[in-house]
């Protein structure tokens, strides 16, 4: 357990009253805390008018809620017997959280659900466009729904109340952010393409419209721009990559694959296309990761039968993108798919839909799942935009894939694939296996840490103005290799090696 979350839970048994000892409730208070070293410790006026009341009854022993500003620290409340804080991820597609008991910094659970801002757009950029025309307010209440309804679902089934959540971290791209603190966001995508604050944001839980505690403190990790989010700087964090000595690739895949690379010394980051492909969006079954989704596929090289895996083992309803990269992988290993993705003579279970060939993947009663040829080949090319990325970003700094020390993987690509399958097909460096590493939801990660640790905030602070921008949309060789890329696993299958 960290000694210094961002709320702790403080003890503390206070002198009693006497002839000799007339000094004030609140100044005796100041006393006992500055022993046990929170100095310059501000009282707001609801708690002073409770601080009597609470000292007698408890015959001056009490238990104190107290949490770091901008100058010392602030009381949030007297008597409480429990703190909890939360974590939270404003993805563009899911918002996802975390509970911890701040007593003990254990994790109590995790859940996430879809960001209701989908119904105005599935990107960022449509949702900004209708801001600026007119719509900010009912995206920003759509957004702040979201947290709430999570908050209170993942509060309902951990069986405590929303007011003890005492603090909260919260991580997203810089609209998100925006969002969340009511930010404007039209200045964003237009040149020169400034956010109104990439600065980390204090604030209480009352100021932003949450459930939990009134006067819980409420941390959002800054920007580094328009481009690189919280997301990017708590997801760094988390990956240690400001730590390292040598340079490590963190790819965090979501909506949109963002990549950075860099060591303590330097760090860049870009961003690209690819995450559609990775969230199911290419295909018809394609859904998120959750119970009834196909998340891994096997086929036997010689019969060609198929065994898929089943979240919570129920019956298939669509497939994720761990799925769906197992999917491909072993068509073409078995001999189903050829290097373009099209269907071979030995795909015996291919049928024709609407004069569109096609993959029965599952059958059961009525309900059949299938993949068809032009989907497949909608995969390849987000598969091929993503390894392009790779592979040019680490080449615009003058570095190869061999000169990586690890590679980390976040977002939908990290949580849960089958590395093999995904370096089998082209979409990630063939490297040595051990520098492969898999983060799951890196933000949300991030996120957990420094709500478990406040010394992380200036940390933070500092690499968010340390991290460099860079755009790769124009770059000349990126369509280059990506020619190539479209092909499984590459038609320069000596560009994959590290």
């Amino acid at each position: 357990m960290s000694p210094s979350p961002l709320a702790e839970l403080v003890r503390l048994k206070l002198k009693l009253p006497s002839p000799a000892d007339k000094t004030a409730d609140v100044d005796r208070l100041f006393h006992a805390l500055k022993a046990v070293g929170y100095d310059d410790v501000t009282v707001p006026l609801e708690l002073m008018r409770r601080l009597p009341a609470e000292l007698r009854s408890s015959g001056f022993e009490v238990s104190l809620v107290i949490a770091p500003q901008a100058r010392g620290f602030r009381l949030l409340d007297i008597g409480p017997e429990a703190v909890y804080g939360l974590a939270m991820d404003l993805g563009s597609t899911n918002i996802a959280c975390a509970l911890y008991d701040l007593a003990t910094g254990e994790k109590l659970d995790e859940l996430d659900e879809v960001n209701p801002q989908v119904s105005f757009g599935s990107d960022v950029l449509t949702r900004v466009q209708r801001a600026m025309t007119g719509e900010f307010d009912p995206l920003a209440a759509a957004l702040k729904i979201g947290m709430n309804s999570l908050i209170r679902t993942i509060c309902r089934k951990n069986s405590i109340s929303d007011r003890t959540i005492y603090a909260m971290t919260v991580a997203g791209n810089t609209i998100m952010t925006h969002f969340f603190l009511g930010l404007e966001v039209g200045n964003i995508p237009l040149s020169p393409y400034t956010p109104v604050s990439n600065s980390p944001v204090f604030l209480s839980a009352g100021e932003a419209g949450l459930v939990i505690n009134s006067r819980a403190v409420v941390y959002t990790f800054p920007n580094a721009g328009s481009y690189v989010g919280g997301d990017i700087i708590s997801g760094i964090i988390f990956g240690g990559i400001n730590r390292e000595e040598s340079p490590v690739l963190f790819v965090d895949v979501g909506t949109n694959v963002e990549v950075t690379l860099g060591c303590k010394d330097w760090i860049m980051t870009g961003a690209g296309a690819a995450g559609p492909a990775l969230e199911g969006g290419v295909a018809a079954i394609g859904r998120k990761a959750e119970p009834g989704t196909i998340n891994s596929v096997r086929i036997d090289p010689v019969s060609g039968e198929i065994t898929v895996g089943v979240i919570d083992g129920l019956e298939p309803a669509g497939i994720c993108g761990s799925g769906l990269i197992d999917l491909v992988s072993e068509m073409f290993s078995a001999g189903l798919i050829d290097q373009t993705g099209r269907f071979t003579d030995q795909a015996h279970r291919v049928v024709s839909r609407d004069g569109v060939r096609a993959l029965a993947l599952h059958r059961a009663g009525d309900k059949e799942l299938f993949i068809t040829e032009p989907e497949i080949r909608n995969f390849l090319v987000s598969k091929a935009a993503m390894f392009s990325f790779l592979y040019v970003f680490v080449r615009s700094v003058g570095l190869a894939f061999r000169d990586i020390k690890k590679v980390l993987v976040s977002g939908a690509l990290g949580c849960g694939i089958n590395p093999e399958s995904a370096i089998k097909i082209g979409m990630l460096p063939d490297i040595p296996r051990e520098r492969l590493v898999l983060l799951g939801n890196s933000s949300l990660g991030g996120a957990g840490m420094v709500l478990l640790d406040r010394g992380l905030l200036e940390e933070v602070s500092l690499l968010s103005s340390r991290v460099t921008y860079r755009e790769m949309n124009e770059d000349s060789e990126l369509m280059n290799i990506l020619q190539g890329a479209i092909f499984i696993p590459h038609t320069e299958p000596e560009l994959l090696k590290a």
